[in-house]
């Protein structure tokens, strides 16, 4: 090719056009087929929040239901209807309870609780770090608070006044109706009540007793106890003492104070304390409950076991000598969790990023030192407090083969976790090769829900589009209100009989209230029961003097709605009408004449009933107040100024001479030697090539023409 340019040529011609043609002719233009791609290995994926940042963080403190005895109904801010309502299912801002006439339910907040009898409506308008506030708008509550927070405060707002639970006690509610006193008695600890025209403050062993519809009035007394305060009290015993000690942090947890009497705790030198659930030696956390969907963090594990809230909603699980046992960490406060899992993409839906009917859906438990990555909005700020007390860095990237629990991976068909079906009959190991190409399901929601899901709710199909409601099984309860922050009683239709609460509640009986004096022994007060002698009959209350409305908190009421003014609109100019003739006068509109009105037969008045004028009882005298001497008042001293002492005179101080500054060396100037003038050097000198002899070229043979007719 050196020697010939033109074959060269034509060879680098050859190759571009074969390397061209790989891009411009199409694939269908080849005879045979390209062969498939070869599988590649997993790559991990980065983890991408959700868009939507601004969204508000889900509550990082909830509750729980710890138990139901009955029909329990609950509801959303949004809905219009109840739900029913199962254990361990989470309790939040925004929720609200109902029990049957004869149902109850427990619900824990932290290390308290609070029982909800039968036919009462309890509304949670704010559960965070900074207490609780509800409205208990009919019925009976019972609460029992445990070591709470200095700076924590929890309120029930009643229809006749707020309720301020000042320390850790056991208290009992009775909002009672229109016709039936509110009794708050607290039997340990301090209350506040407010409302208008009241202000009362209430120690252990008393009962405030508040009556009247517009105008309420007050009165403290001995404490009462019904029968639904008693059986609670005889219910409640001493926790046991834990075999280790246990992190501070477990006690914030629902649930995690009772988790001693069911299982153990033991100290590890790697993760510390470390408890150990009573189960049977095939048992693999998440498997024994089911999956709802529960807003606003979406799919929420819902475990089975009495104590199964707490070490499935904080902490990690881990395998030590063969046994599972939960680490609930070492340092930061709780932040609840949804469920404490890895989800993975099994089958045909992993192709599309998520789960999807047809195929399958797995999960993995976290271990100690893995980070979890929501699939809900959340901020970053919430994704380090979820992981503080584990992961000191979170790792962007999520890979299957760094968990350490991969032999508790799970995995149902989509169809079961939509249905919300128990796990454990569907179950299915995953193997190794599943695992190996599972994809992990980061930043969304790991299958779409039904209307059939639990958990599910009018506000959740609406916002998921998820199609009509009519498959949704409602629960019982009385109407939704619409505004739970201001409580009051319901007004009957005429002619019904004597109105209640909302809903129902059965009016308090005075025969099932017995009074405790203050000064009865300890013993009356316990959890025994009263003793014969410390029972007494109830006598009529003696209400006392109103205190002045100034005392009574701002917006009890309700916020004052200022009617909006009406602005000022100037009658509209009719168009005028161009014609060729000229401008012409705006046409009007002809007026339609007046229809006809027929005289209306109104029915004739009934007969008005007499009412009888109340009689009054005369106003009770007030005693004499006589005046009050006071002592004559003793004549001041005289005080005598105090005398100055002249100031003492400073002694002069003279002025110090200094030395006459030193005269510093005249320096000479240095004499550099004259540069030497460098010499140029001169290119050395080579000589020339020798000429090479020419080579004898060989002779060029003659070229004739040929002749016509040669070849």
């Amino acid at each position: 090719m050196r020697k010939n340019p033109r074959l060269f040529r034509l060879t680098a011609g050859v190759a571009m056009a074969a390397l061209l043609g790989d891009t411009v002719v199409s694939p269908p233009a080849f005879a045979q087929p390209a062969p498939p791609p070869l599988p590649q290995p997993y790559r991990p994926q980065p983890y991408r929040p959700l868009a939507n940042q601004t969204q508000a963080d889900p509550p990082a403190r909830v509750g729980r239901i710890a138990r139901t005895d009955g029909t329990v109904s609950f509801h959303n801010d949004g809905d219009t209807q109840w739900s029913p309502a199962s254990v361990n299912f989470p309790v939040s801002t925004g929720n609200a309870f109902w029990t049957e006439p004869s149902a109850t339910a427990e619900l824990e907040i932290s290390d308290s609780r609070i029982v909800l009898a039968g036919a009462t409506e309890f509304d949670i308008t704010s559960l965070d770090g900074n207490g609780l506030q509800a409205v208990a708008a009919q019925g009976e509550a019972y609460f029992h608070l445990r070591d709470p927070l200095p700076d924590e405060i929890w309120s029930v707002q009643t229809p006749r006044g707020r309720v301020r639970l000042g320390s850790a006690g056991r208290y009992a509610i009775v909002v009672g109706s229109t016709e039936q006193p509110t009794l708050v008695t607290v039997l340990e600890g301090s209350a506040e009540v407010e409302g208008p025209g009241l202000a009362m403050h209430l120690t252990s062993g008393q009962t405030a007793t508040i009556s009247g519809s517009d105008d309420f009035q007050g009165a403290i007394g001995p404490a009462l106890r019904d029968p639904f305060v008693t059986a609670r009290l005889d219910a409640e015993r001493p926790r046991p003492a834990p075999s280790a000690p246990i992190p501070n942090q477990v006690a914030a947890m629902p649930g995690g104070s009772d988790l001693g009497g069911y299982g153990n705790w033991a100290p590890t030198p790697e993760y510390g304390p470390v408890w150990y659930p009573p189960v049977s030696p095939d048992w693999v956390p998440y498997r024994e409950g089911h999956w709802a969907y529960v807003a606003p963090w979406g799919w929420t594990w819902i475990d089975d076991a009495p104590w199964g809230f707490a070490p499935f909603h904080y902490g990690r699980w881990v395998q030590l000598t063969g046994r599972w046992c939960w680490t609930p960490g070492s340092r930061g406060a709780p932040v609840y969790a949804p469920a404490l899992v890895a989800f993975i993409g099994l089958g045909a839906g992993v192709a599309l990023g998520a789960a999807i009917a047809h195929s399958s859906v797995g999960w993995i438990p976290l271990g100690p030192h893995e980070a979890y990555h929501p699939w809900y909005r959340a901020s970053d700020r919430h994704v380090r407090a979820v992981n503080i007390s584990h992961v000191t860095t979170i790792n962007n990237t999520v890979a299957i083969n760094t968990y350490v629990n991969q032999r508790a991976a799970t995995s149902i068909p989509g169809s079961e976790m939509a249905a919300s079906h128990p796990v454990r009959p569907v179950a299915q190991p995953v193997t190794p090769q599943q695992l190996a190409s599972a994809r992990p399901i980061v930043g969304q929601q790991a299958i779409r829900p039904t209307a059939v899901t639990s958990g599910v709710t009018q506000g959740v199909v609406r916002q998921l589009n998820l199609g009509p409601t009519a498959s949704l099984h409602p629960a019982p309860g009385p109407a939704v209100r619409r505004n739970p922050a201001v409580a009051g009683f319901a007004r009957p239709d005429p002619g019904s009989p004597p109105f209640q609460a909302v809903g129902g509640s059965p009016p308090i009986r005075p025969s099932g209230l017995i009074q405790i004096p203050a000064t009865a022994p300890p013993s009356a007060r316990a959890a025994d029961g009263p003793t014969p002698q410390a029972v007494r009959p109830l006598p009529p209350p003696v209400i006392s003097r109103p205190i002045e409305p100034s005392f009574a908190r701002p917006g009890a009421l309700g916020p004052v709605v200022t009617p909006r003014p009406i602005p000022h609109m100037e009658p509209r100019p009719l168009p005028q009408v161009i014609t060729p003739s000229g401008p012409q006068p705006p046409l009007l509109a002809k007026p339609a004449p007046a229809a006809r009105l027929e005289p209306q037969h109104f029915a004739p008045p009934g007969v008005m009933q007499r009412v009888e004028p109340q009689h009054f009882a005369p106003p009770v005298a007030m005693p004499r107040v006589e005046p009050r001497h006071f002592p004559t008042p003793v004549p001041m001293q005289r005080v005598e100024p105090p005398r100055f002492v002249p100031p003492v005179a400073m002694p002069r101080v003279e002025p110090q001479h200094f030395a006459p500054p030193v005269a510093m060396p005249r320096v000479e100037p240095q004499h550099f030697p004259t540069p030497v003038p460098m010499h140029r050097a001169e290119p050395p000198h080579f000589a020339p090539p020798a000429p090479r002899p020419d080579a004898p070229r060989p002779a060029t043979p003659a070229v004739r023409d040929k002749r016509p007719g040669e070849r």
